[in-house]
């Protein structure tokens, strides 16, 4: 078990946040560790575009080949709720070096607390090791970008869409029931105690190591993750030392809060029907809803393949509006 002292400080640090190269390493994670636990069209999907896109270098160190870890410069400390695409690759291109090499050092020997996970050297990654620590982190860093475009960009709105709403979820249950007992029902593996310490039990070991001290903590949700993982559990003297940032399993879609018993609607679809006794353009309904345009985009398509709404072109416009036709569907909007 890995554990951290927050204390009362750092409970008031901690934060949600998410990426999109965050997705893609759990995507790469599962792949690599946990194949089955996997959709067969998601792991279709990710062995097409690391194979066809000529991704080895990306396989084997994102924990899609032998090493088994993904190591901990490929998710870099968010510098928001969402960070941009191009902002987190350009973290991972420029980690330092030092800090590289002691995560492949980590990822090949074994961590402290796993000395057993230790890897013999891919011929891949040891060529690419002989070329310095700077060139691999800008090589794994394009290859990240080629696999996010490939594996994930077109279904990135859904995606977004189910991660925003999993946060603001667990936003609501800390402000019902607290930061602790939310905590609590994130994942079986973590964990927070009165005391302020967070732990997270590891499958490789069932050793407990020392309680690390840490201002804050950063937990990220996954739609591929069925474990709370952690990044950045490291002893002080660690080069260029960082956030921990804990992923956590997201709940699924229909776990998350709804509207009325209304599987189909939820929270945010019955205010985007409320709205649309008027049309609307998907900019305007996000601007009136302080959604993204992604996420109202994905909730429309989601409304409009159920009948609910109709959707119309004038000229370059698309405008959307609400077809109250469904049973029970003015209950739900009042």
């Amino acid at each position: 078990m890995i554990r951290f002292d927050l204390g009362a400080q750092g409970l008031g640090r901690v934060r949600f946040a998410m990426s999109q190269v965050g997705v893609a390493n759990d995507l790469l994670f599962a792949l690599g560790r946990y194949p089955h636990l996997l959709g067969a069209r998601w792991r279709a999907k990710a062995v097409q575009a690391l194979s066809e896109r000529n991704l080895g270098l990306l396989a084997v160190v994102g924990g899609g080949g032998p090493l088994g870890y993904s190591p901990d410069f490929l998710r870099p400390e968010p510098t928001g709720f969402q960070a941009s695409l191009d902002s987190t690759l350009h973290q991972i291109a420029t980690t330092p070096a030092e800090r590289v090499r002691y995560e492949l050092s980590s990822a090949l020997d074994g961590h402290a607390w796993d000395r057993t996970g230790a890897h013999r050297p891919p011929r891949l990654l040891l060529a690419a090791m002989e070329r310095g620590e700077e060139y691999l982190a800008q090589r794994v860093a394009a290859e990240l970008e080629q696999f996010w475009h490939a594996a994930l960009a077109p279904r990135w709105p859904g995606i977004r869409a189910h991660m925003e709403a999993e946060i603001a979820a667990r936003a609501s249950a800390i402000v019902l029931h607290g930061i602790t007992h939310t905590v609590n029902q994130l994942a079986p593996n973590l964990s927070l105690d009165e005391d302020g310490v967070v732990g997270i039990r590891l499958l490789a070991s069932h050793a407990v190591q020392p309680i690390l001290d840490a201002d804050s903590v950063i937990l990220v949700p996954s739609v591929f993750s069925g474990r709370a993982v952690v990044c950045a559990a490291e002893p002080p003297d660690v080069p260029a030392p960082r956030t921990p940032l804990i992923v956590y399993p997201a709940a699924p879609n229909d776990c998350l809060p709804g509207s009325g018993g209304d599987e189909l609607l939820g929270a945010t679809r019955a205010k985007l029907l409320a709205e649309l006794s008027q049309p609307h353009t998907t900019g305007e309904l996000a601007a009136r809803l302080s959604l993204s345009p992604a996420t109202v985009s994905y909730h429309l398509q989601i409304l409009h393949r159920a009948g609910l709404v109709r959707r119309t072109r004038r000229s370059r416009t698309v405008l959307y509006q609400r077809l109250a036709t469904k049973p029970g569907l003015a209950a739900a909007l009042g």
